[in-house]
């Protein structure tokens, strides 16, 4: 038995046997590592920076703090509205009357002028007027009134507003 397992062992390793050729690969020569030819850039230095003064006043304010930047419509700009704008004919008189909302805390007085145009043509005007004669407009809501000068019915016609004087604030 111990021939047979001799035996056995001697085929096994003469099939395990197999010849083994070595084949030579050619590689490509080695090139050397590229550097980088790395030049750091400058620290930024800060660029000098000068302003010049400031010459001139400085802005106006109103009491509320709003800038007046321009005097003429400032106050009818920001505190002043017209509204319930009635035309209409009374005894042959074209007559207008209105509310101006003043949200200024004091009174303001100015002027303002309705001129009523159809094509270009210009057919009447009216200045604006408190009870008091001028325009002398209190905080709050303020009654206004007016007559049309004019010769033709200006009921339906176009018509703007034009400040006369300025508004300014009284004391």
């Amino acid at each position: 038995m111990k021939r047979l397992i001799l035996l056995l062992a001697a085929l096994l390793l003469l099939l395990g046997c197999s010849s083994q050729e070595a084949h030579l690969i050619y590689l490509p020569e080695s090139t050397p590592t590229p550097t980088s030819q790395f030049t750091p850039t400058p620290q930024p230095s800060p660029e000098a920076f000068t302003v010049d003064p400031v010459v001139g006043e400085g802005f106006r304010t109103d009491v509320n703090g709003i800038p007046i930047l321009n005097e003429k419509t400032h106050y009818y700009d920001y505190y002043l509205t017209i509204s319930q704008l009635r035309i209409y004919e009374e005894n042959g008189e074209t007559l207008i009357d209105a509310v101006i909302t003043n949200d200024y805390p004091g009174k303001l007085s100015g002027g303002l002028r309705l001129t009523f145009s159809e094509d270009g043509v210009k057919h009447g005007y009216a200045e604006l007027n408190t009870a008091e004669g001028d325009l002398v407009l209190m905080p709050g809501e303020n009654r206004v009134y007016a007559d049309v000068l004019t010769e033709v019915d200006v009921q339906m016609m176009d018509f703007t507003v034009d400040i006369t004087k300025p508004f300014m604030p009284e004391q």
